[in-house]
């Protein structure tokens, strides 16, 4: 596993807020300006499979592979296959924690498979740039206020620390539980 992004942002909205508009698809570029569009079966759940279009890319297929309600959603995208249709994945981790007077919020991101080494510096160019954008503008939507780009540009996008290789284990215990 290759980490290829990571950001951390405050919020005064609760996990739950944050957890319902990551589970309605089809809005995310309403918040996440680094997609076109988003196609999936409908409930969402675990398993759950769609199509994506990431700005300047190809429509790619995914799959719901967490889901924990109301803290936890993640979604695997099939972002390249080699010749004998193996296929590398890049996996966007969201999770909202609560704290005293709202939650944390971070976004992972991260490549698994045969050619993750090679797409690993262009797709951290791209996560670097989308990521903090994307997630600011998401705060502050369900904040109810307009994002700020000096919000976004504040982000630090690589603060995931010792656990950079591993993906998050939803059964940590949370924050002020």
């Amino acid at each position: 596993m290759i980490e290829v992004g990571s950001v951390i942002h405050t919020s005064t909205a609760p996990p739950e807020a944050f957890f319902e508009r990551w589970v309605d698809l089809p809005t995310h570029p309403e918040w996440a300006s680094s997609m076109e569009w988003f196609e999936i079966e409908t409930p969402v759940e675990l398993g759950s499979r769609g199509t994506s279009k990431a700005r300047g890319s190809e429509p790619a297929p995914f799959e719901v592979t967490a889901l924990v309600e109301p803290h936890v959603y993640a979604d695997t995208t099939v972002v390249a296959e080699d010749v004998d249709g193996n296929a590398t994945t890049l996996t966007v981790n969201h999770e909202a924690r609560p704290l005293e007077n709202g939650s944390r919020v971070e976004i992972r991101a991260w490549l698994e498979g045969p050619q993750a080494r090679d797409i690993e510096m262009t797709m951290r160019a791209t996560l670097e740039r989308a990521l903090p954008a994307d997630l600011a503008a998401l705060v502050a939507l369900v904040e109810g206020r307009e994002p700020s780009v000096e919000e976004a540009r504040k982000l630090d996008t690589y603060r995931a620390g010792p656990a950079a290789h591993r993906p998050p284990d939803p059964h940590i215990p949370e924050p002020d539980a």
